[in-house]
């Protein structure tokens, strides 16, 4: 059995974030991050990678959202 790196979570937590720019759905962002594991390295993602990934996803997120929010009311 393999198990994924930091790295590897990472890049399905970056998976993740892109899929939900796009569908606005964090269920649908689980499986592209599932998916991304499966397609590019070979290997079905534990339950605990998955949210890991998912947890980053959101935390980045959630800082993008942050600084938009941030730029917008320094314009105004």
């Amino acid at each position: 059995m393999s198990y994924l790196t930091d790295d590897q979570i990472d890049q399905m937590a970056n998976a993740a974030m892109t899929a939900y720019e796009f569908i606005a759905d964090w269920n649908n962002a689980r499986m592209a991050a599932v998916e991304y594991s499966l397609d590019e390295f070979g290997i079905k993602p534990r339950k605990s990678a998955v949210l890991l990934a998912m947890k980053i996803a959101q935390a980045n997120w959630h800082g993008i959202s942050i600084s938009v929010a941030q730029q917008i009311t320094e314009e105004n």
